[in-house]
């Protein structure tokens, strides 16, 4: 198969590439333009997002988002701007992959040098692994191995929306959990995200951690839900309406993301938590959903002990970054400083920028990016 014609995707495209993601059950939420968005709406990334048609049909068999950020230590291009990181090469099920990932990453390449970017970053699909395909055509020059988590709900979970084989701490805090004291509030209003948010705000100020921007919340409300992409849940006290916790989740095709969650410290014996991922792997499994991604965490955190608790476990993945420019300025900079100069994007793995650091090996693992990255906060 020949694929020609890598073209930069207009509002005149949407159609089409919105069946090409109906068409490709390794397509996740984050590659949407429903995502796009809301990822545009924040004001500080300029969508650039890439398709190929095939030579003999025109039909388009590939798409590849496309996000540029005018950072103060150099521009950058990456195919997955904003939290909840995934989204890279789309291709058609029913055409040679190599050939559609061959002239997407190699047209992702072109732009980034004419758009002056210093780094160009495509990652790679957690679920339906072609890391070796994005890095044979992207010829990247940092690789970042990462880590999320994952639950099979095709095998956690029988049709009926019950966990097949709890253990016995899972069946005792889900007992705590699904007592008459909590309820699940699924309005999907501003005024829930506006509570919700206030919650995700201040547990992140007693983690001492940066909260979310609120603008994402406020746009995925407004672009994201209607398009039945994502779904927020809340979680309430049964007797007075008090909200204790909520979370928003994405989901398209085969994959539903825990994209935030955020509930009160002070109630944290009531277990709402697990009554608000209970309620969403019910959803996503309804949905015909198999991957319920909780995303990484710290490793050997009492986070990732929770998720694994339900019997998740790791999957690997690569931020593969093709320098295009010039990188000096970013790899002399304090991780400190292009943390706060490039909010929420990926741009180096922080083991291997910074005054002083050795920048002789350029894979990067999961472990050194965290520990390196801990020092930032």
């Amino acid at each position: 198969m020949g694929v020609v014609d890598v073209f930069l995707v207009s509002p005149h495209d949407a159609a089409e590439v919105e069946a090409l993601l109906d068409a490709c059950p390794t397509s996740v939420a984050q590659q949407t333009l429903a995502w796009r968005n809301v990822v545009v709406g924040m004001g500080q990334d300029e969508a650039m997002c890439l398709g190929c048609r095939q030579s003999e049909s025109g039909k388009l068999v590939g798409f590849l988002p496309a996000y540029r950020f005018e950072g103060p230590l150099g521009a950058i291009l990456v195919s997955c701007a904003q939290v909840g990181s995934l989204g890279g090469v789309v291709s058609h099920p029913q055409v040679d992959r190599r050939s559609v990932y061959q002239a997407l990453l190699q047209a992702f390449v072109d732009l980034a040098i004419s758009k002056n970017c210093a780094v160009a970053t495509v990652i790679s699909n957690p679920f339906y692994p072609d890391s070796d395909l994005c890095e044979r055509h992207l010829a990247p020059d940092y690789v970042l191995e990462n880590t999320c988590q994952v639950l099979d709900l095709k095998t956690a979970m029988d049709d009926g929306g019950d966990l097949v084989a709890p253990t016995a701490k899972l069946r005792h805090n889900l007992r705590r959990a699904s007592c008459e004291s909590l309820s699940i509030d699924e309005e999907q209003d501003s005024r829930n995200v506006d509570d919700w948010y206030s919650i995700h705000k201040a547990r992140h100020c007693e983690l001492g951690v940066t909260p979310l921007p609120k603008q994402i919340f406020d746009n995925a409300l407004e672009e994201l839900i209607p398009e039945d992409k994502g779904r927020f849940f809340f979680v309430r006290l049964a007797d007075s309406g008090e909200m204790v916790g909520g979370g928003m989740f994405l989901s398209h095709g085969g994959v539903a993301d825990m994209l935030m969650t955020s509930t009160l410290s002070k109630y944290r014996q009531l277990r709402p938590n697990y009554l608000l991922a209970l309620r969403a792997m019910r959803w996503a499994r309804k949905r015909g959903v198999q991957y319920f991604n909780w995303q990484g965490s710290p490793p050997d955190s009492g986070v990732h002990k929770f998720k694994h608790g339900w019997g998740s476990y790791d999957v690997s993945y690569c931020f593969l970054t093709r320098v295009t420019g010039d990188v000096t300025p970013l790899l002399n900079a304090a991780p400190r400083d292009v943390k706060a100069a490039y909010p929420w994007h990926y741009v180096l793995p922080f083991d291997q920028i910074g005054a002083g650091r050795s920048r002789t090996n350029r894979r990067s693992s999961r472990d050194g990016a965290w520990k390196a990255g801990e020092a930032v906060e």
